[in-house]
């Protein structure tokens, strides 16, 4: 269509509600183009009509555009897709508004014909203020029958008093509607973009969105090469077992249906939830515009209006859950691989580490050390006596994490995690009057699979309550067997060996019988839309399927068989963190943790997250720093990827400047493949062991302060890895920024990730800074790109902010010794000669113990030549009562110091000042005493 230039005229029909205005739109044009600043920009662009080309125009055949109702045209401009969308081919229209006491709800009529089948004439959207913050709204049948995720969501429930947000109906005709932030004006929602931006059916529903600017992140879980999203690219979501890859845009082991933009050069932010778990897409436009695709279920959002980019994540772990606060053991250094092969290996393994000094609290075994690969056994012949070695190395303060896959082994006697399964009906199960394929079925209608285990495998039902009672009895039975104090669950896509393949699968067992799990035809294993999530993984020409590499879509979950797995798929890993958590707690009878491969919202309350599979290479290591500040958007700020690499043999240089990386990662594990080289950094020789000990020493003192911003985003949400843009969303340069994150709001990491790397080059936004190494101070009147030599014997840049106060402790070779260590308080001063801070402390292991009140809380502050230490929260406890301030720190001194006093009394304390660093020895001040200390210049 050519572009008009006349405006669009809307007339208001006047009915407002809490935080909704219904407008109807009345377009004098096609186009109705926006005029700003005296130029015009589009309003309207056409939508994709056959998303599987993927915008390649190529691709699309005009004969199937036009049989699927759409109108094709090569004669349009450039990023516009060639078939699209027409208003007369489909478009909903409101036939009813009614008020509620949160909003309000339209009935919408079906006009036309959906392009994929599975018409549904009526629909009813639901817009809900949820608080000042959240805004809600739901496409669903009028009969609400369909599928909706079992998850619930926390929010308000009452209407907000002064909502943020105002949501406006702008077209009844075809339906549109948008959402603005009051206090600028932003539409932060607009579905009024063309024909097509609104489609409901059966197995296809489509939503598109103008985007008030490019500076959109979240959204996956996928291997992005950059933070920011780019534009003109769409990404499939569907949990899958997929390593990390770089030949194709693949979904991985997780979905997370969440994103967040920052709006404006003021930084105004907020972010976007679709709870929905069939497969779907994410396709960006150049408009810029975000569109949506699902092949089941409701449309069900979320809008969090921040308005700060961490008010924005508050808000949304508030909904889905906040993350779990992580035993403090779980900070420390961690040790696995896939091929030890037998207990010698291991040992090697650990005492290699040992020798060097290098830090090391949690010890794995991965699915090695099992008898055949299956769950809760242990093979005598390669590992005997691994109990009492585990418990040799927690006698030493270690900590132990295995390996729990959910199949289980079916053609075993007297197995009793299949037995106990079978007995209670627990496995998935076909649906009744699907077309069962041969030899696919156990005796009860379990769905039979193969993964690890040398056998046709069941997959336990996790939706059902009686499934989580018999998972968390295994465990906690086992643990007298081999014992544990965390888990690590894998394989929970679920994953399946060569689902529909027609050549063998290249097992890792030369002998092991080969058999694939042929899935039947239906509108659930091959839905009329095929999502950019079915893709092929074989070399054959059969057409993509959901199943590959799982369990069929047609079989049921639930208690009362009430789920299709095709819709539920993607909260498989999901509905099994819970049980598992609690499991290792009953066990344990401390806090535990886990750590799961498959995510959804909401995973971060009982779960961490390690970025799956990945090869030993250097843009692998590169694009780490993305997943891990994505995962923190996402609620699962406990969070790192297998350092040195998982695939293929890494090399001294590459794993050394791992090594320095994923001592900044929350969850720090070194991890690696069968019949790869030995990885553990004591087995690299000197360069790589001593690089890794010194900077993981400069981890284990910083702890503190990580381990109280767990403890702020497990209270109040909000990440621990932060984006640069989360604290300095003004600055331009910090919304692309890929290769630097911080810790909190305090700690600036910029580490080296090239090759032969002789400079880096980093950020250094607007502020004070100083070099953590050095204590050189950095002033930034604005925000500035730096350039440092580096060379072999370099550690990442490290800088601390100034405005911030924070505790440090003595390393020790594990936590179990650390944190009985001295304590160092640090302020580093600001413009103003000020910090601030605050530390929390407790037994590191109990479960709940800031809802019990069993911790220590104290705020620290740095103003008018005096350093303070004020307990808010304190209960008698051995595990701080013995603490002790020995010295403190205070970065940014600049006139010189004559003497230096405790507690306003005449004692006078020894100290150095070097620049701008004044070093203070302190007479052993507990930490549970309030502390004031003075200076005069």
């Amino acid at each position: 269509m050519a572009c008009s230039k006349h405006r669009v005229a809307l007339v208001v029909v006047g009915l407002l509600l809490v935080g909704v205005v219904v407008a109807v739109a009345v377009p004098l044009s096609l186009r109705g183009d926006q005029e700003k600043n005296g130029k015009y920009t589009p309003r309207f662009q056409g939508q994709d009509c056959y998303p599987e080309a993927e915008g390649k125009r190529s691709a699309v055949n005009k004969t199937a555009c036009l049989k699927r109702g759409c109108a094709f045209s090569t004669d349009v401009p450039a990023g516009q897709p060639v078939c699209q969308y027409t208003e007369g081919q489909y478009r909903l229209s409101v036939s009813s508004i009614v008020r509620t006491s949160l909003g309000l709800q339209a009935t919408l009529q079906q006009t036309g014909s959906a392009p994929f089948g599975g018409d549904i004439r009526s629909w009813r959207f639901t817009f809900e203020s949820r608080g000042d913050d959240i805004a809600h709204f739901v496409f669903d049948a009028t009969d609400s029958s369909r599928y909706k995720v079992p998850k619930p969501v926390d929010v308000p429930a009452r209407a907000g008093k002064q909502p943020k947000y105002e949501s406006r109906i702008t077209n009844n005709h075809s339906f549109a509607f948008e959402i603005v932030r009051r206090d600028t004006g932003t539409v932060v929602w607009d579905t009024n973009i063309g024909a097509g931006s609104l489609i409901l059916s059966d197995q296809f529903l489509q939503i598109s969105s103008r985007l008030p600017s490019r500076n959109v992140y979240g959204l996956g879980e996928h291997m992005h090469e950059t933070f920011r999203h780019q534009m003109n690219r769409t990404w499939a979501s569907f949990a899958r077992d997929q390593p990390p890859s770089w030949d194709a845009e693949a979904n991985l082991y997780g979905v997370h249906p969440f994103y967040t933009c920052v709006e404006d050069a003021a930084g105004n932010s907020h972010g976007v939830l679709m709870l929905n778990s069939n497969a779907q897409e994410y396709s960006f436009t150049e408009l810029p515009s975000l569109t949506f695709r699902t092949i089941g279920g409701i449309l069900d959002f979320y809008i969090f209006m921040g308005p700060s980019p961490e008010q924005v994540i508050q808000q949304y772990t508030g909904a889905v859950g906040r993350p779990m606060m992580p035993p403090y053991w779980a900070l420390g250094f961690q040790l696995c691989r896939y091929g030890y092969n037998n207990i010698s290996n291991l040992q090697e393994a650990v005492e290699s580490t040992a020798r060097y000094q290098i830090p090391h609290d949690v010890q794995y075994v991965d699915i090695d050390h099992m008898d055949t690969q299956k769950i809760f056994t242990v093979s005598e012949q390669r590992f005997p006596g691994l109990n009492q070695y585990f418990q040799e190395l927690q006698s030493r303060g270690m900590r132990i994490i295995y390996i729990l896959d959910p199949c289980l082994v079916a053609n075993e006697t007297d197995y009793r995690p299949y037995e106990e399964m079978k007995r209670i009906q627990g496995n998935i199960k076909w649906a009744v009057g699907v077309e069962v394929p041969a030899n696919s079925s156990d005796t009860d209608g379990a769905i039979l699979g193969y993964v690890w285990p040398q056998g046709k495998t069941v997959f336990p039902d996790y939706l059902k309550n009686s499934v989580k009672q018999v998972w968390k009895s295994l465990i906690v039975d086992y643990r007298h067997n081999l014992t544990f104090d965390g888990l690590w669950i894998d394989m929970n896509e679920p994953a399946n060996f060569g689902t529909n393949e027609e050549r063998p699968f290249n097992w890792p067992e030369k002998d092991k019988p080969y058999w694939s799990l042929k899935c039947p035809s239906n509108t659930w294993e091959d839905p009329p839309y095929r999502p950019k999530a079915a893709y092929r993984f074989d070399s054959s020409s059969r057409p993509a399927r959901l199943s590959d590499k799982t369990i069929c879509m047609s079989t049921v979950q639930g208690d009362q068989d009430q789920y299709r797995h095709y819709d539920v798929h993607s909260i498989y890993g999901w509905s099994q963190t819970d049980a598992t958590l609690e499991a290792a707690r009953l066990a344990t009878g401390e806090r535990s943790i886990v750590i799961s491969r498959s995510t959804f919202p909401g995973s971060g309350t009982y779960a961490g997250h390690w970025l799956g599979d990945n090869v030993s290479q250097w843009k692998d290591m590169q694009s780490s720093i993305i997943g891990i500040l994505e995962f923190n958007l996402f609620g699962i700020p406990y969070i790192g990827a297998d350092i040195c690499g998982f695939f293929e043999n890494t090399s001294t240089e590459l794993c050394k400047r791992w090594m320095q990386l994923g001592a900044f990662y929350t969850y720090s594990r070194n991890h690696n493949g069968i019949t790869y080289l030995n990885q553990a950094p004591g087995q690299l020789g000197d360069d790589v062991a001593f690089a890794s000990r010194d900077i993981l020493r400069i981890r284990y003192q910083l702890l503190p302060y990580l381990y109280t911003l767990f403890h702020q985003a497990h209270t109040v949400g909000g990440t621990v890895i932060r984006p640069l843009h989360h604290e300095f969303p003004t600055e331009t340069d910090t919304l692309s920024i890929n290769k630097q994150f911080m810790w909190g709001a305090c700690l600036l990491i910029s580490p080296i990730l090239e090759e032969n790397q002789t400079q880096l080059e980093y950020y250094l936004p607007k502020a004070r800074w100083y070099n953590y190494y050095t204590h050189e101070q950095l002033l930034q009147t604005s925000g500035a790109w730096r350039r440092e030599t580096v060379d072999g014997n370099s550690k990442p840049s490290l800088h601390v902010r100034g405005g911030c106060a924070f505790i440090q402790q003595e390393y020790a070779n594990n936590t179990h010794f650390s944190r009985r260590l001295p304590l160092t308080l640090v302020a580093a001063l600001d413009g103003d000669g000020r910090a601030g801070g605050s530390i929390f402390w407790d037994d590191g292991v109990s479960i709940n113990t800031y809802e019990n009140g069993q911790y220590l809380e104290a705020q620290l502050s740095a103003t008018n030549n005096s350093l303070t230490v004020s307990v808010t929260h304190w209960v008698p406890s051995a595990d701080w009562d013995d603490l002790i301030f020995n010295t403190a720190q205070v970065l940014g001194v600049s006139q010189k110091v004559k003497s230096v006093y405790l507690q306003g009394q005449p004692q006078v304390l020894t100290f150095t000042q070097t620049e701008q660093l004044l070093e203070i020895v302190l007479p052993a001040l507990p930490l549970t005493q309030n502390v004031t200390i003075y200076w005069s210049v």
